[in-house]
């Protein structure tokens, strides 16, 4: 039988820091490309604020950041290696993830 480990797990994992692998199914919606299996070994999320959405020489509210937080949910997330920086940032979609730590992702 095959070891499954369940999304939110899996996601709580990618969340604590540690280095993960995992296998995921590209797409871009918006130019129509996408549909391949990815795989990375030994990469992170990356943490930090998202960017600041503001006019020129408007800063930003505590609330309006919380707001914009909580419209862009958890959908999406960035990862990198760590141990090569010149490795692109990949955006990885929740629901397209396949395996993680070789367990296979169940909802």
């Amino acid at each position: 039988m095959e070891a499954t480990i369940l999304r939110h797990v899996a996601l709580e994992e990618i969340d604590s820091g540690k280095p993960f692998k995992l296998e995921f199914i590209t797409c871009d919606r918006r130019r129509g490309t996408g549909g391949e299996l990815k795989q990375v070994v030994n990469w992170v999320k990356v943490k930090g604020d998202p960017a600041d959405i503001r006019l020129p020489g408007r800063q930003i509210k505590k609330s309006e950041l919380n707001d914009l937080r909580r419209a862009s949910g958890i959908k999406e997330f960035n990862i990198y290696n760590p141990l090569n920086p010149s490795d692109h940032i990949k955006k990885v979609h929740y629901r397209l993830m396949v395996f993680f730590n070789g367990k296979r992702i169940i909802d």
